[in-house]
């Protein structure tokens, strides 16, 4: 049992006191050297993530968290005591999972959107939801990473009973979507923006962790590795790389 903190309607509120509008477009953005100060006026403390360091979508979760500021207790969930805990959560049995502001937290997409909603999103891209261009790149993103997840652990788990079928289809999945990712990027970018946001983190961990589990040919797409070795050298990256 959970006892709500502060809302969301309680942040929005709070939120509109450290905001700005620019003159040009009318967007609403930030306010300089108020992202501090809010999340002080808020009591942000520290969450819980349930995960383990070589998931790319904790990776995720973890790295936005960094560029926010936000500090976390990580529950790994490679240990029998990290795996009760995150069940007695998460009735899907999968990372990451977050308890936040009150709240269980599941899926690293919404745990991100969250995080960059009431927490941010400076100094990363500002996220709309209404932007479909973006989602489907994140979208096509989540699909190759689920694809080549599958295969590598069926692999790893010797299921030599997957129908050939099966894995053919989830190789020639994330090929697809990787051919297609490769035409997106913009020197190395994958929006307009031209702003490191949930795009581009989507992105790299990917590729960081098909690299660290030699399950794709990444090298294969140059615009992809171009992406990646541009941001790769990023603090809240470098601090999160995998490992184990």
């Amino acid at each position: 049992m959970h006892t709500a903190a502060e809302g969301p309607n309680d942040r929005e509120i709070a939120a509109n006191r450290w905001v700005h509008r620019t003159v040009s477009t009318g967007e609403i953005l930030p306010c300089a050297g108020c992202v501090g100060l809010a999340m002080a006026s808020w009591g942000m403390s520290t969450f819980r993530l349930h995960g383990t360091v070589t998931s790319p979508y904790v990776r995720r979760v973890r790295i936005v968290a960094h560029e926010l500021g936000l500090t976390y207790d990580l529950v790994d969930a490679r240990s029998d005591e990290g795996q009760t805990a995150m069940r007695a959560i998460n009735p899907l049995w999968k990372v990451p999972a977050v308890e936040l502001d009150g709240r269980i937290i599941l899926d690293s997409r919404v745990i991100t959107e969250y995080l960059m909603r009431y927490h941010g999103p400076a100094p990363l891209a500002p996220t709309d939801p209404n932007d479909v261009t973006t989602q489907n790149l994140v979208t096509v993103i989540d699909g190759a990473l689920d694809a080549c997840i599958n295969t590598f652990y069926l692999g790893r788990d010797g299921i030599a009973a997957a129908p050939r079928s099966y894995m053919q289809k989830q190789h020639d999945r994330t090929a697809s979507a990787m051919q297609w990712l490769d035409t997106r990027v913009q020197d190395v970018w994958l929006t307009e923006s031209r702003a490191f946001g949930l795009p581009e983190i989507a992105l790299c961990t990917m590729l960081g962790w098909m690299r660290f589990r030699s399950t794709y040919p990444v090298e294969d797409h140059p615009a992809l590795v171009r992406c990646l070795e541009h941001h790769e050298g990023r603090k809240s990256m470098a601090d999160t790389q995998p490992t184990g």
